[in-house]
């Protein structure tokens, strides 16, 4: 006899509870990606990166909080899509301050300073020696600031020329090292808030022995957290204002809503123009491509190995919590052990990014060759699929945190929310391939274990095409080209951006 399932009905439409989520989420995604790109350009102008960052925060945390307060399934779904549309609007915010927060430190301040004075002296004594210019020595110009009255630096012109290229190269050492060191230190903070968390809605599950009432606190308490430290960010973090946007026409005869139609439509446009411009970026849209896969990739792995220990392993609820909370306290450790990993092997972000893929490919290999090998173990039982997890939980962190300041390094100044804004497009662009291709594997040949063949195929993409299509120290030097034609557009045309 069939077991009973748990219907929604919508009128005269009834739909399985499980089925519902899934909708929910792809609309969810959907919503997300138009968001995103109707706020990630703005949010480069003016004060907009924090007070998006807020706004969306304050929304976000106000709707999960009120999920298990209302009466009907249909408005606690439309708070749910709400609530996630406005996360990841927000994330985009949050990661665009990991390239300011970086260019602002003392350190790389000093050494920009120190290249400013060089740069002086060099066109100087260029000048009086016209054969020999900067370009001889085969260093393209690091980002630089407006010039200041500094004093000059003694010395020769080749002496001069050599210590600019040493500099230069320091710099963008020490710039790199330093997007690791807050990326991970991030991800780490992340990931020790959420154990925390759920450390405390398992201790309340426990207690209360009404599962739909803790689950009701559980996400409450989720919401009020996450208020909670948007509250301090708000506080703390600082403006790190951009440049100004000048709507055009926008006069005392137009309303703030016309106004902000205008942000949106300007948004579009450039995520538009950007997108068209490409091949000004190629390494940036190289990693991007490379993202799309890899993104996906560990995702997909984290919903097959659940599903995997449900349905082919049937581990009790008690063991599926636990699995849940295994990953990211290793993800947690492993954020916070690659970076130093990565400074005793001296390895730059392209190399470290290489090393983690390489070793989370690994994964869907293991579970490849128990499909091919009989011998080899099928992830049979509880305890191997734990060691499995805990591996691929000690990988994925490091592997967001690097692949995130990676990018960063790749992203023209004056317009860090809007590459992120692509950024995140390009994850939840992906979010439908994964689940798409295990569900018809998982369809065609009843049995989730097949799925690792397809794993192995979308984190392998990403190897071949950082290793070869992405070169960081011209992916830096695009950036900041493109972010020079951005300042000489605003000088030349006002608030016209490169591209329009």
């Amino acid at each position: 006899m069939e077991k009973p399932r748990c219907m929604i009905s919508f009128g005269s439409i009834e739909m399985d509870t499980a089925s519902f989520v899934m909708y929910l989420t792809s609309l969810a995604v959907l919503l997300q990606a138009l968001t995103v790109v109707s706020i990630s350009s703005m949010a480069d102008y003016g004060s907009y990166r924090k007070k998006q960052l807020i706004i969306f925060s304050a929304v976000g945390a106000t709707a999960t909080m009120l999920i298990g307060a209302v009466p009907f399934v249909s408005m606690a779904g439309a708070l749910s899509v709400i609530a996630n549309v406005s996360f990841g609007a927000g994330v985009v915010c949050f990661n665009a301050y990991l390239p300011l927060l970086v260019r602002n430190m003392n350190n790389l301040r000093d050494r920009r300073e120190e290249l400013e004075r060089l740069e002086r002296e060099i066109e100087i004594q260029s000048r009086e020696a016209p054969t020999t210019s900067i370009a001889d020595t085969g260093t393209n110009l690091p980002e630089l600031e407006a010039a200041h009255d500094l004093p000059m630096v003694s010395g020769d012109l080749e002496h001069n020329k050599r210590m600019f290229a040493d500099i230069s190269t320091q710099l963008n050492e020490d710039k790199g090292n330093l997007m690791d060191h807050i990326s991970a230190k991030g991800f780490a903070s992340g990931y020790f808030g959420g154990i925390l968390l759920l450390l405390v809605c398992l201790s309340i599950s426990y207690l209360d022995k009404s599962s739909t009432r803790s689950l009701k606190i559980g996400i409450f308490l989720s919401g009020l957290w996450w208020l909670l430290f948007a509250a301090l960010a708000g506080v703390w973090l600082k403006q790190r204002p951009g440049r100004e946007l000048h709507v055009e026409d926008s006069d005392e005869d137009h309303g703030p809503l016309w106004v902000a139609s205008q942000y949106v439509l300007h948004s579009w446009q450039r995520v538009g123009a950007t997108i068209v411009q490409a091949r000004k970026l190629p390494n940036a849209f190289a990693f991007l491509m490379a993202w799309f896969f890899l993104s996906d990739g560990y995702t997909s792995i984290s919903n097959v190995a659940l599903l995997f220990a449900k349905t082919s392993l049937q581990l009790p609820q008690t063991l599926l919590i636990l699995l849940s909370l295994e990953v990211p306290i290793c993800a947690l450790v492993g954020t916070l052990a690659f970076p130093k990993l990565q400074k005793a092997l001296g390895y730059d972000q392209k190399q470290m990014v290489l090393l983690l893929l390489c070793m989370l490919v690994m994964v869907p290999v293991y579970g490849t060759l128990g499909l091919i090998f009989p011998f080899w173990p099928h992830l049979s039982s509880a305890r191997e699929l734990f060691v499995v997890a805990s591996y691929f939980g000690f990988l994925v962190g490091a592997v967001q945190s690097f692949c995130r300041s990676m990018f960063a390094d790749l992203v023209p100044r004056g317009r860090e929310s809007e590459f992120f804004g692509l950024y995140a497009i390009t994850d939840k662009g992906s979010s439908w391939l994964g689940p798409l291709a295990v569900a018809a594997i998982t369809d065609t040949t009843h049995e989730i274990r097949h799925a690792f063949v397809f794993l192995l195929v979308l984190l392998s993409l990403p190897i071949p095409i950082i290793y070869f299509g992405v070169d960081m120290n011209q992916g830096r030097i695009d950036a900041e080209r493109a972010s020079q034609e951005l300042q000489q557009s605003q000088i030349g045309g006002g608030h016209q951006d490169p591209g329009q």
